[in-house]
């Protein structure tokens, strides 16, 4: 976004300024406006006089490194060193400068030093760090390292622990809850859930370790080895509901930090599941079948399978459903019972004796048992429940899921006739096949006195965590907000985690409004009970949303950076501005043509599921650039965006006043693509002219994430045989001096 500055950067076409640094060492005393005699003052030229002097006792020549790194979203700083003569200072009664830093009655070490510009009469504040280390070389010199304040240092989220050890856990994200019950069971194939670690098992229940208070915290359990149509694995809500969580859990009232979710020992649930595994019966002489699927979809009550009979032959041709891959329930099954819905039409039995018989099959280990319904006419639609576990039927007395169901239709025709030409006719539908299945712990039957005690039994103090589909916290500065998207859960880590409570500024003109948009529906999903260091999380989520974040150096201001979709440059440069230009290229070794993307992460074992493969066939880089089937190629696992992976073309455009550019906003693949799928021209050189004409811009000013262009018509030379017409640079790296600012600009 650049420094401020003023007319006096706007020096002469060509020529240098003059330009000073002066720097003020605070202490624990120093408060705004009060005596210079509380803070050192110490310049690379003297300035000033008596006790506001500033003393030229720096003999080296200090500089501060800046810089980001676009292809890991990642900014630094680099710390500042002086080398200063041991003086005496005129405002500290000209005691010795290594005796007034630590000798005295003030204290230096850790406090802020204030750097600032200095060029004619005005000064503009380029750093601000703190002193870390102090030594005495000799007798006659000091040398010092003033390194950039950084909050997020040595900070961990999770701060809030059951007497047990365990850590209240942090969720950003949606969950979305099921709402099965035992009296009334539905189909769940819609939760999405967060876990939650099993604290203990005090007054007979489980109690887990909430991330807030919630009025939607029921729990639920995974239905065994079960899966969605997007992959995501099932789950059920527990019978005993608490949607509010408690607050007072081990003797201590707190609403904000501590919060359970309880629920019985037993886990007694109930719900509907369709078979995932389905082998169709197939059309044979004198049965035509179609539309198998509609006998299980999800769809079941409004499409129907049919099954149309028509012959004058003596046959009993029939189609059999076999079903298997159903859920391999941890715990007894209490209830276990098949659905499926029949209907019979167009039933002509005009000479002989035609039936239908519909037989459902259950196998446990390789046994079956069976019951069959058997129709001589047309009958109304009808739905049958066949109880798996009524041993007068079926032979399980196990109480699990068999192995492999089946629905048998077939049809036995021995008219009196046959071969006279009168077909006899039925018509079979069949839908909405589906099990309903009631499962719970059960205490096992014994003689001892713990019989009765289910906290006793090894199924229940194996269940290490159970799941809840509340959503995540709120933002910090605005409560009532869910945070949903990755930017959002990025400054509110910053505002709980390390009081950053102010508004952040963005690079290059850019609103924080800009960058919320871009960022809109980057949804975000995380989750831990483990303790992990502020920053890494950060950075993390910083890769993963698409920009960067750092503490300014001037002023720590808080700062995001990144590249929209259309960006305009805050700087024209020629070749009256610069000095020792040179021209790169990206390497191609760091080029990344196709992306193997993993993401969604499952609940259960903490692993990615998802797959998404991203390559840009707009540009061809692969083909342009001569690149073998596995070059260039990068896996990334995702554990935080849950969506705007990219689109599979991840060189995708789009057009902004009436100009082609890449569609950076639209996901994670094509916002790096478009820094490293294709070679981009990289310029090392230095200002020599501190403004631009005008006075418009002040480049001696210049930060890193200001975008800047070349003026085509003023160029040093044609890059590689191209224009710089229409090409903008981010400044990715700048050393800056007094007098001088040598910078990096990459292409963008």
């Amino acid at each position: 976004m650049a420094l401020s500055g003023n007319s006096d950067y706007n020096g002469a076409l060509g020529a240098s300024i003059k330009e000073e640094w002066i720097f003020e060492l605070r202490n624990n005393t120093y408060s705004s406006g009060s005596a210079a005699t509380e803070y050192i003052r110490l310049g690379t030229a003297e300035v000033g006089s008596s006790s506001t002097i500033y003393h030229s006792f720096i003999t080296n020549i200090p500089s501060i490194r800046e810089s980001i790194d676009l292809s890991k979203s990642t900014a630094s700083v680099g710390n500042i060193s002086l080398t200063c003569v041991n003086g005496a200072l005129a405002n500290h009664s000209n005691a010795l400068l290594a005796a007034e830093i630590y000798g005295g009655t003030r204290r230096y070490i850790n406090h802020d030093v204030i750097v600032h510009s200095r060029v004619g009469g005005y000064t503009e504040q380029i750093f601000k760090g703190r002193l870390k280390d102090v030594n005495i070389n000799g007798v006659d010199t000091l040398s010092m390292t003033i390194a950039v304040y950084n909050p997020i240092e040595n900070i961990s989220i999770l701060q809030h622990q059951s007497k047990i050890g365990n850590f209240f856990p942090v969720f950003y994200g949606t969950g979305t809850p099921e709402t099965s019950t035992v009296s009334s069971p539905d189909f769940v194939d819609a939760a999405r859930v967060f876990p939650v670690q099993v604290d203990s098992l005090n007054n007979d229940v489980f109690n887990c370790l909430a991330h807030k208070a919630v009025d939607d915290g029921r729990l639920h359990y995974p239905v065994k080895d079960m899966y969605d149509s997007t992959s995501f694995p099932i789950f059920v809500p527990l019978d005993d509901v608490q949607n509010d969580s408690d607050d007072s859990y081990e003797g201590a009232d707190d609403d904000v930090n501590k919060n359970v979710l309880s629920t019985d020992l037993d886990l007694e649930r109930s719900y509907k599941i369709r078979p995932q595994t389905v082998t169709n019966p197939s059309s044979v002489t004198g049965l035509t079948i179609s539309n198998e699927g509609n006998a299980y979809d999800s769809t079941g009550a409004g499409t129907v399978a049919t099954f149309a009979f028509s012959s004058d032959a003596t046959i009993s041709p029939g189609g059999t459903y076999i079903m298997t891959d159903f859920p391999k329930e941890d715990h007894e099954i209490t209830e276990l019972n098949f659905h499926f819905t029949h209907q019979t039409a167009s039933f002509s039995d005009t000479n002989g004796s035609l039936t239908v018989t519909l037989r459902v099959l259950a196998y446990w280990n390789d046994s079956s048992s069976s019951v069959d319904i058997t129709r001589t006419a047309n009958a109304s639609s009808t739905t049958t429940i066949h109880d798996l576990l009524n041993t007068s039927t079926f032979s399980s007395s196990l109480k699990t899921m068999p192995d492999q169901i089946r629905l048998f239709v077939s049809f036995n025709n021995q008219p009196q006739d046959a071969g006279n030409g009168t077909a006899n006719t039925a018509t079979v539908t069949v839908k909405d096949m589906f099990l309903e299945v009631t499962t719970k712990i059960t205490q096992p039957t014994a003689s001892d006195a713990t019989a009765d005690k289910l906290s006793k039994n090894s199924a229940v103090t194996s269940v290490k965590k159970l799941y809840t589909g509340a959503d995540g916290l709120t933002k910090s500065w605005s409560t009532s907000t869910v945070i949903t998207d990755i930017f959002n859960m990025h400054r509110d880590l910053l505002y709980r985690f390390a009081g950053v409570t102010g508004t952040p500024v963005v690079n290059n003109g850019k609103n924080l409004s800009d960058l919320e948009t871009d960022r809109t529906n980057w949804f975000c999903k995380y989750y831990t009970n483990k303790q992990i260091e502020l920053k890494k999380l950060l950075e993390q989520v910083q890769f993963e949303g698409a920009f960067i974040h750092r503490f300014r150096p001037a002023d720590q201001s808080s700062q995001y950076i990144y590249i929209d979709d259309t960006m305009t440059s805050l700087h024209t440069i020629s070749k009256d501005d610069i000095r020792g230009m040179k021209i790169s290229i990206t390497p191609i070794e760091s080029l990344i043509t196709k992306r193997e993307i993993k993401y969604e992460v499952n609940p259960i074992n903490d692993k990615t599921f998802l797959t998404q493969t991203c390559e840009d066939t707009t540009n061809d880089p692969r083909g342009d650039y001569n690149i073998a089937t596995k070059e260039n190629v990068e896996t990334t696992e995702l554990t935080v965006l849950r969506n705007k992976i990219g689109d599979a073309n991840m060189g995708a455009t789009t057009t902004i006043s009436s100009v082609t550019v890449p569609h950076r906003s639209n996901g994670f693949a094509n916002y790096y693509n478009a820094i490293q799928g294709n070679p981009k021209l990289i310029i090392n050189t230095e200002i020599i002219n501190p403004g631009s004409s005008g006075g418009s811009s002040y480049f001696y000013l210049m930060e890193v994430g200001d975008v800047c262009a070349f003026d085509h018509t003023n160029q040093v030379i044609a890059p590689f045989g191209e224009s710089f017409n229409g090409k903008q640079f981010i400044v990715t790296s700048l050393t800056r001096s007094p007098g001088s600012l040598k910078v990096v600009l990459r292409e963008i």
